[in-house]
């Protein structure tokens, strides 16, 4: 069995899908970047006609009615929340626009909570939960790995599960060691989550806006 320095040693790192400012200074924000084959739920307040989801095509652009054709991929989804919201204003008096996510594209897991570099991780061949915690730079200090939370089912059919990472590391039990699917969200706390349920509730709808702050990160 590796250990956790050997596990970082050898995943090749992909890209996180994510923003940071000033890593330096405190728990960076977890910002996702849109982009192709995401599905999007897009709602214009008082305005049910426009309200609808959106697929990201192959060259980043949606489409959506008054506006035709906008960007989206390599966008936050404040940013393309943003852009949308400047071009319905020619259309629609003062609309209010809200993004949230509702399917990621692609080969995609999120990887947030006490983990050195949390964010959206693209993910090629078979990964463990431990080799997606080494993508995302390993635990922190802080990291209860015996209480790791796997989120499966994606935003529309959500479940947690906890798993004892510390078993496997220093007993070697694969059992623990789960293999990932896409979309899947691993989540490291500094403390026992006892209440699974709760927990998501609270972390699944800033996730799907696709921001998960740093106090949030802490608070867990």
């Amino acid at each position: 069995m590796l250990s956790q320095e050997e596990i970082i040693s050898k995943v090749e790192v992909a890209q996180p899908a994510i923003e940071v400012a000033h890593p330096e200074i405190e728990k960076p924000a977890v910002e996702y970047v849109i982009g192709p084959g995401d599905t999007l739920y897009i709602f214009v307040w008082q305005n049910p006609d426009l309200n609808q989801e959106v697929i990201v095509r192959p060259d980043g652009m949606v489409s959506f009615p008054l506006v035709g054709d906008v960007l989206a991929a390599g966008m936050t989804i404040t940013q393309f929340d943003q852009e949308l919201t400047d071009r319905l204003k020619e259309y629609v008096k003062y609309p209010e626009v809200s993004i949230s996510i509702r399917k990621l594209g692609g080969r995609k897991v999120i990887v947030l909570g006490q983990v050195e570099n949390p964010g959206v991780y693209s993910v090629t061949g078979a990964r463990t939960i431990l080799e997606a915690i080494g993508l995302a730079g390993g635990f922190t200090d802080h990291a209860v790995s015996s209480s790791v939370v796997l989120i499966r089912g994606g935003f529309s059919n959500p479940e947690a599960k906890r798993i004892n990472l510390a078993k496997a590391i220093k007993k070697g039990d694969s059992n623990q060691n789960i293999p990932l699917e896409s979309e899947d969200i691993v989540f490291v706390p500094k403390k026992f989550i006892a209440n699974l349920n709760y927990f998501l509730s609270q972390i699944l709808d800033p996730i799907s806006k696709g921001v998960y702050t740093s106090k949030q990160i802490q608070t867990w």
